[in-house]
Parts: C-alpha cells; sequence; structure tokens
C-alpha cells in the first residue's frame, strides 16, 4: 500500500525534516504516526529496545552542548589562591 501526500507543503516539510535527520521520507512518516498513535493511545505494538534507545541516544546528541555561565576554575570560584588559602 502506498501513501499519497497531495499537500505540497506537508511533502516538503517532511522532506526537509528526513534531510535534517538523515532518515528516509517513510522513517519520519512512521515516527510521526507512531507518535501521534501513542498520544491517542492506538499504539498497541511498542517499537523493539533497540530502535527505542537508538531514537533515545539520537535526540540526546541533538541537544546542544551547555556553556558553563561561569568560567572560572573551581579555586577561583571558591577564592584559593595558588597555594590553597583564601
Amino acid at each position: 500500500m502506498a501513501i499519497v501526500i497531495e499537500d505540497i507543503q506537508m511533502e516538503r516539510l517532511a522532506e526537509e525534516i528526513a534531510v535534517a535527520e538523515g532518515v528516509t521520507v517513510t522513517e519520519v512518516l512512521r515516527e510521526s504516526l507512531l507518535s501521534l498513535a501513542g498520544l491517542r493511545g492506538l499504539a498497541t505494538r511498542k517499537a523493539p529496545l533497540r530502535e527505542r534507545l537508538a531514537a533515545l541516544a539520537h535526540e540526546v546528541d541533538a541537544v546542544p552542548a551547555r556553556v558553563p555561565a561561569d568560567t572560572r576554575s573551581d579555586d577561583e570560584i571558591l577564592g584559593y589562591n595558588e597555594h590553597g588559602a583564601w
């Protein structure tokens, strides 16, 4: 069975997401539909653990690294000098 997307805007969006995520449009649609089905309580089959963990790892990798607000060393913050005293 094939799915035809007649909405050009939705087709482009699916393609953009696929390119950004480095996956196929089919995978984008599968993940989107499974996610929506899960929210609606319709999903009865879970993806294999390996796939769920891979998806989670992909999400974690996409989170930008946080830059600490204070770039001083621990000793500088605590006020220690080069001799370990205040």
